[in-house]
């Protein structure tokens, strides 16, 4: 893949590289200065700013028609346009191709309705049949759902994710942990860990500009 493949507002994911288990960041570009030299978000941690200093590398994460990628960037100067705050960066190697990898996980309590269906090759479909329930975390690779009832890890759901009044959106999923709330009072007995199975690359970006926005939102509040 070539750089000129990143284009303004697109998404993405970062990481210290020299820094062992590192936070991961959410983050996107904000513009390009030269070849390889781009600007991007500063990346928000805990409702903050994070204080990634110049000289600092990094490894930027992007997904692009359903496929992962990945390069090493170095930070070369913090600046604010606009009431933004903004990182530098200069690409230091070429854009690599990945495998799928564990994203940026968000918080939060949303509605997502879902069904059991019979494999991942059945046609999305607008029907009535759906069960509503809502998540406990949320990553551009997959949901944390709250349930009432017990399913199967392997079991393949189809859901309907409502970001809010104006954002559904459509998945086929697979259930690759599930597990018992312990001491748990409400309703939801159960939680399971839905990984994407097919979702069109549109959605997914709905998904992490949704999980962005709402750090800015945090960060806003204090």
């Amino acid at each position: 893949m070539d750089f000129d493949q990143l284009k303004l507002g697109m998404k993405v994911e970062m990481t210290l590289s020299d820094v062992e288990e590192s936070p991961k960041f959410v983050s996107q570009f904000e513009g390009s200065c030269s070849d390889r030299i781009y600007y991007v978000s500063a990346p928000i941690h805990e409702g903050k700013i994070y204080p990634i200093s110049v000289g600092s590398r990094l490894d930027i994460f992007f997904v692009k028609k359903e496929n992962f990628y990945k390069f090493k960037a170095k930070v070369l100067d913090r600046r604010r346009k606009a009431a933004i705050s903004l990182l530098k960066i200069q690409a230091l190697d070429e854009i690599e191709k990945i495998q799928r990898r564990s994203f940026f996980r968000f918080e939060c309590m949303i509605p997502i309705n879902y069904k059991v269906v019979e494999s991942s090759k059945t046609v999305l479909s607008e029907n009535e049949t759906f069960k509503k329930t809502i998540t406990r975390d949320l990553s551009g690779g997959g949901v944390c759902i709250k349930l009432e009832e017990k399913l199967n890890i392997g079991n393949v759901v189809e859901c309907e994710l409502l970001l809010d009044d104006f954002n559904k959106v459509h998945f086929l999923g697979k259930i690759v942990r599930f597990i018992k709330c312990e001491a748990n009072r409400g309703i939801y007995k159960y939680e399971a860990g839905v990984f994407f199975q097919k979702i069109d690359d549109k959605s997914r970006e709905k998904i992490i500009s949704y999980i962005f926005q709402e750090q800015r939102k945090l960060m806003k509040k204090g």
